[in-house]
């Protein structure tokens, strides 16, 4: 009797993440997925479904990954502006190491899928969201010590950071150098201190 081989189903959606990072969803075929895992078609549907139900673990996962240590050390007491910027200094770092893989997830499903895929869509509006009050928590303790200028509106200053996070992801991956997305950073802090 065959028996399917056994796998770890947390690293097979890790490098599942990576396949859909560097080619985006629709160019990546269950093939592909099988290629990369190693895992049969029967494994990958029997553990996390279709193509479509792995990509939604895949982007999640994606999301988890994506600095949450960082971010959790915003939503605690004494939050400052360091730490948003080592949040920048990790990502610029992230994009543009020769050692790491090219692709954002949350990019080519930005550009791939959302406009045509209101769920998908949902999605990224909710992790961004989650991503911006983050930065707005921690904003708000740095404006708490006098790091941050008192006009400043910490909400819309955390969806600044956000969109720039992500519009330095853009750049980062298509080769600007790592100096000027850090002067981009530190244009974009030195405009919210006191």
């Amino acid at each position: 009797m065959n028996r399917a081989r056994a796998f770890d189903p947390s690293t097979a959606l890790g490098q599942v993440v990576d396949l859909f990072a560097s080619k985006g969803y629709s160019e990546t075929s269950m093939e592909d997925i099988v290629q990369a895992t190693g895992v049969s078609r029967y494994g990958l549907y029997g553990t996390f479904g279709n193509k479509r139900e792995l990509f939604e673990q895949a982007l999640e996962q994606y999301a988890e990954g994506m600095g949450k240590r960082s971010f959790l050390r915003l939503l605690e007491p004494g939050a400052s502006l360091d730490h948003i910027r080592s949040i920048f200094e990790e990502r610029v770092a992230d994009m543009c190491s020769p050692d790491q893989n090219k692709g954002c997830l949350f990019i080519h499903t930005a550009m791939e899928l959302a406009p045509q895929d209101e769920e998908l869509r949902g999605v990224l509006q909710r992790l961004m969201k989650r991503m911006s009050k983050a930065f707005s928590i921690g904003l708000d303790s740095a404006k708490g010590r006098g790091e941050v200028g008192k006009d400043v509106d910490v909400d819309a200053a955390g969806e600044m950071l956000t969109s720039t996070m992500f519009g330095l992801v853009v750049l980062g991956r298509t080769g600007f150098p790592k100096k000027t997305l850090d002067a981009i950073v530190d244009s974009m802090l030195n405009g919210l201190k006191a």
